[in-house]
């Protein structure tokens, strides 16, 4: 049934903003240890490099590889080699590294504070038949539960590691998981619930990343998620046109999930893009009211700061619920457009 409103950050009891930080990505950054200098533009507002205020209140860290062309995430694995056990050890290792990744969130995190802190699971791809042991079995993912077993085993060494990292608690606070893919067919539904079951019954939530259109989106509560955030799969250049944004809001609320706003850099992103996301954020009211996810593909948010600093502050504004929308752009060429910002 539907209860036509936006999922909201207080009702799944976390705090609102939080920015998708890729590991080890294909990008240009390519970043899978980020620094405490590379996370202050996230955690807070700068002016003159000086932190000011808040960012974002949220950070998902989110391993892509583990050793040089092995992919821990789906989207890069037919570019690469299957990652093994290893891979997926060394990412989690990464994690916790010091003075990078969650050390340098909670050096950044000012005392008497706290950032929330994801982190995207490991996809055990079905194609990879000699995974390596677990508990002495050979780990082969053309069998579910395999894949189960192999997702537990990580879930629970994060765990373990997260709970030795006494150090970075009271700055850090752990939240849950994210699912690795965007969509959810028939091969992913049974795997999706028992690891979801699985986090919940360790007292920890569960997020679901999924884009509007894609296989499972209207299920997603039967998948066990906690809360899901919609991506329009609107980047202005290439792909679905800017009403994607607004069809998909219409989604979200119905369905009653949370946003995801993306500013990316390349060929499929067009010039102001970004405003086409926060004006709509005004008008279709998720700014005030929604959880959202925050993905900036192929660029830092060190690199706005320094390159698109009206931007950076643009999206400052809107973090804080003051933002006023822009125009032109291809969603609202004038102030008076009021198809989309009805």
């Amino acid at each position: 049934m539907s209860q036509n409103n936006y999922m909201s950050a207080k009702e799944l009891g976390v705090q609102n903003h939080i920015c998708l930080l890729p590991c080890g990505d294909q990008s240009e950054s390519r970043i899978s240890k980020w620094r405490v200098i590379d996370l202050k533009p996230y955690q807070y507002y700068l002016v003159n490099n000086k932190a000011v205020d808040t960012m974002f209140g949220g950070l998902i860290f989110h391993p892509i590889s583990g050793r040089q062309n092995r992919f821990l995430y789906p989207m890069y694995t037919n570019i690469g080699i299957l990652a093994e056990k290893e891979d997926w050890e060394l990412a989690l290792k990464r994690l916790f590294y010091k003075e990078y990744n969650l050390d340098a969130a909670a050096i950044n995190t000012k005392k008497g504070e706290k950032t929330d802190i994801w982190v995207t699971l490991p996809y055990p791809t079905s194609t990879q038949t000699n995974f390596g042991k677990i508990k002495d079995r050979i780990i082969n993912f053309k069998f579910d539960s395999h894949r189960i077993e192999a997702m537990k085993w990580w879930i629970l060494e994060f765990l373990k590691k997260w709970g030795e990292a006494e150090h970075i608690h009271d700055r850090l606070s752990f939240k849950g998981f994210v699912w690795p893919r965007a969509s959810i067919d028939s091969r992913d539904e049974k795997l999706v619930k028992r690891v979801t079951y699985f986090i919940r019954k360790k007292g920890h939530l569960s997020l679901w990343l999924q884009q509007y259109g894609s296989a499972g989106c209207v299920e997603w509560k039967e998948f066990g998620f906690n809360a899901a955030c919609t991506h329009p799969n609107y980047y202005g250049q290439k792909g679905p046109n800017f009403s994607w944004i607004n069809n998909s809001t219409v989604f979200a609320k119905y369905y009653h999930t949370g946003m995801q706003i993306i500013f990316g850099k390349g060929a499929l992103f067009k010039k102001n893009h970004l405003y086409d996301y926060l004006n709509s954020g005004v008008y279709k009211k998720y700014m005030n009211d929604s959880l959202l996810v925050y993905h900036f593909p192929n660029q830092t948010m060190g690199e706005i700061y320094k390159k698109h600093p009206r931007d950076y502050a643009y999206i400052y504004s809107f973090i804080k619920k003051k933002y006023k929308p822009i125009y032109p752009t291809a969603a609202f060429p004038s102030v008076h457009n009021s198809s989309t910002g009805s």
